[in-house]
């Protein structure tokens, strides 16, 4: 997957603002409900966090979105470095894309796991390269939603 410039959250600027995040956030309906409050990035990860209580399973898991760009996925836990991706409820991807259509992107489990090549970091900038080998990042979901310092 092409990773594109800023989105480990170095030397760049969100594409998006507080209030479209929500606006996408408002869309989660039933069987899912949010729980607690939006958990924002902060000086160590690039993510925000939403956790989510599915009520046909009784399952939590943590919706995360870059802080960059509109990309989401799923995760059993919201621990920086140890992010357990989980494949993403399809009524969820319905939910969510009723606000921006085909400007969000849904990460996937097997997606999330890809290797990441040389060719898919060509457009990242130095500063981005550099964290990327310092903390030893070998998955997208690790590129995308990380927690350097």
């Amino acid at each position: 997957m092409k990773l594109l410039k800023g989105i480990t959250g170095f030397d760049t600027e969100s594409t998006f603002d507080l209030t479209q995040l929500n606006a996408v956030l408002s869309n989660i309906t039933q069987p899912y409900l949010k729980q607690g409050e939006l958990k924002k990035p902060n000086e160590s990860s690039n993510f925000y966090q939403q956790k989510i209580k599915d009520e046909r399973t009784k399952k939590e898991f943590f919706l995360i979105a870059n802080s960059t760009y509109f990309i989401f996925a799923c995760v059993e836990n919201s621990r920086c470095f140890d992010l357990r991706f989980i494949d993403f409820p399809i009524d969820l991807i319905t939910q969510l894309k009723a606000t921006v259509n085909s400007d969000l992107v849904v990460l996937n489990r097997k997606e999330a796991l890809e290797s990441v090549e040389t060719s898919d970091l060509k457009d990242l900038a130095e500063s981005e390269l550099k964290q990327i080998n310092y903390w030893k990042s070998k998955t997208v979901g690790e590129i995308i939603f990380n927690c350097y310092d």
